[in-house]
């Protein structure tokens, strides 16, 4: 995909197949079923095939209204979570973050302001199944908009289950929205490789769905990370996670908690 550079940033519509599915779907219908109607009527008024034809209409119209509001808790709300989740990391300037499945950069791009002289790196497999546009090159496009340093950040490639740093490589760890797409067993790793690479005294911060939230802050727990914290987002279905390592996690400690999981 191609991006033509923009004074304003654009992170992207979350589920982008569900909302032109709807669209499909209300103008199919209202097409389909204004098209059909109006020739049968015209035929032969009949009660029963108007409230038939409202019914379907009314159908199409509900579709189309739904897709017209997701982009607003997509683009919109997120924002908001977004800088709740970071102003809980207390920050000094010179971290180096990491953000577990960036995207367009909604979260990196944030976090890299609160920087002074650190640096924000994101990882990310650039899967536009589960957000629009998702590639690199739209988070460049993204940091340019936002007036950020582009030496500040770093992208690379790679997957949350098995992160492609060395251990204790990052002060901050965030991530958002992204764990609740993996299966039970997936997101369980994803975390772990979290906190393998999360330094000593370093802070995690995630915003996720509220009914998988709990089962991230076990994991944590059993992986060492302590003063986990669950708060209310500005969405109903959201939570947002804080964490710290306030000592070294011994890489033992956080296989052995995996491994009693497990058992």
């Amino acid at each position: 995909m191609r991006f033509r550079q923009s004074r304003w940033p654009d992170y992207g519509q979350r589920v982008p197949d569900i909302v032109r599915g709807l669209v499909a779907i209300g103008g199919g219908v209202g097409i389909g079923v204004g098209a059909a109607s109006y020739s049968r009527l015209r035929q032969r008024p009949h009660c029963g095939v108007a409230a038939g034809t409202l019914a379907l209409a009314g159908m199409g119209a509900l579709s189309l209204g739904v897709a017209g509001l997701l982009p607003c808790p997509s683009r919109v709300a997120r924002v908001r979570e977004r800088d709740d989740l970071l102003d809980r990391i207390p920050w000094r300037g010179d971290e180096r973050v990491l953000d577990v499945g960036c995207g367009r950069g909604l979260l990196l791009i944030a976090a890299a302001k609160r920087l002074a002289t650190g640096t924000a790196t994101g990882v990310d497999l650039w899967n536009d199944e589960l957000l629009s546009g998702n590639e690199a090159q739209a988070v460049w496009f993204n940091v340019a908009a936002e007036g950020v340093p582009a030496s500040r950040i770093r992208l690379a490639t790679g997957d949350a289950r098995c992160l492609p740093f060395a251990d204790a490589s990052f002060e901050v760890v965030l991530s958002s929205l992204m764990l609740h797409d993996l299966s039970k067993a997936e997101r369980e790793q994803a975390l772990r490789e979290m906190v393998r690479v999360l330094a000593p005294r370093g802070h995690l911060g995630l915003l996720d769905t509220f009914f998988r939230v709990g089962e991230s802050a076990a994991v944590l727990r059993a992986g060492g990370l302590a003063d986990v914290r669950i708060s209310a987002s500005h969405s109903p279905t959201h939570r947002t996670l804080t964490a710290s390592s306030a000592t070294p996690i011994p890489i033992q400690q956080v296989t052995a908690s995996a491994a009693s999981e497990r058992g």
